[in-house]
């Protein structure tokens, strides 16, 4: 097999994390696996990537338990499922637990190239750092763009049609207004007063009401174990991203939230009753790729499915 692919994938990671995430990805798109975890190895195993996993997946059950094995010997299999421990002069680094395809096998060279990015020397912290700020740069720029950006815009095109026809002033006025209130609320989003207040579940729940008061029929489903603020945050923004296009493109009459733990991975659902779209047709909005990066900055892999006249589904899972 080619591993030229993976080598590439792995050069463009800049943290130890995204080692594992680009290893798995590149594994998926060679065909080589269905799906696949990470497990980092400090004092113990540490899940720390998902790739295409979701709550049926045989693997997801059977993870942890091959880890284990794999941590105490060179290799355990069960199945098409293989555990693959990533040493160093007698230390494991970390574990891959893959769910090969049928007639697939661990390509010899990925052990090899794993480590030797592993071992990349790397400023993990400052990589970190470095990937919040420029992610939440990109958020803010997304919000002025779409928003702000387009009312000020229209605004615009009022106002030169407002020098020859006076009439149009109230309009231009009216549009002002619509842009100032949207810069306000960007502020407050920016903020998540919310989540100072209260947990991740509790804030969603009183967010949903806010959509409710506007005549979406929402069904929630949420038990969401405590988690660090910045990862609630990062859960926040996925599910708002996705709510908002479902009121602005779905045109749907109902909308069901689930956010639920199973052992070590978060699992969540967005899924709506609209008019859909085909996703091969339709390029990415901006706001599917702010789900994607944030999701995989968790470790994660998020789906989308949708069918012109058959709704939208979001599925994600992330680790605990």
């Amino acid at each position: 097999m080619d591993c030229t692919p993976l080598a590439q994938a792995l050069l463009r990671a800049r943290t130890r994390q995204e080692s594992l995430r680009l290893a798995l990805e590149a594994l998926e798109d060679l065909g080589v696996i269905r799906c696949g975890e990470a497990y980092w190895v400090t004092e113990g195993l540490r899940l720390v990537q998902l790739q295409s996993c979701r709550k049926a997946c045989l693997l997801v059950e059977r993870s942890r338990a091959l880890a284990e094995q794999a941590l105490a010997g060179e290799r355990a299999e069960e199945g098409p499922l293989v555990a693959l421990p990533i040493r160093d002069e007698g230390r494991t680094l970390a574990v891959l637990v893959l769910s090969l395809e049928e007639g697939e096998k661990v390509p010899e060279a990925l052990k090899p190239l794993l480590l030797l990015a592993l071992k990349r020397p790397s400023l993990e912290a400052s990589s970190r750092l470095l990937l919040a700020q420029e992610e939440e740069r990109r958020r803010v720029g997304r919000e002025l763009h779409d928003g702000v950006g387009s009312l000020l815009t229209a605004t615009l095109l009022t106002l030169k049609l407002a020098e020859r026809h006076p009439e149009r002033l109230p309009e231009v006025r009216a549009q002002l207004a619509q842009a100032l209130e949207e810069v306000r609320r960007l502020s407050r989003e920016l903020r998540m007063p919310l989540l100072d207040e209260f947990s991740l579940e509790e804030a969603l729940r009183r967010y949903l009401e806010g959509y409710r008061r506007q005549g979406l029929q929402v069904e929630a489903r949420l038990a969401v174990p405590p988690m660090d603020k910045v990862k609630e945050a990062a859960l926040f923004r996925v599910v708002q991203e996705a709510l908002t296009n479902v009121l602005k493109h779905a045109e749907a009459k109902k909308v069901r939230v689930e956010l639920l733990a199973e052992g070590e991975r978060l699992f969540g659902v967005i899924e709506d009753d609209g008019k859909g779209f085909d996703p091969h047709k339709t390029p990415p909005s901006v706001g599917l790729l702010g789900m994607q990066e944030r999701v995989q900055a968790l470790g994660g892999s998020l789906f989308v499915h949708s069918q012109p006249g058959e709704g939208t589904r979001v599925e994600f899972g992330v680790p605990l």
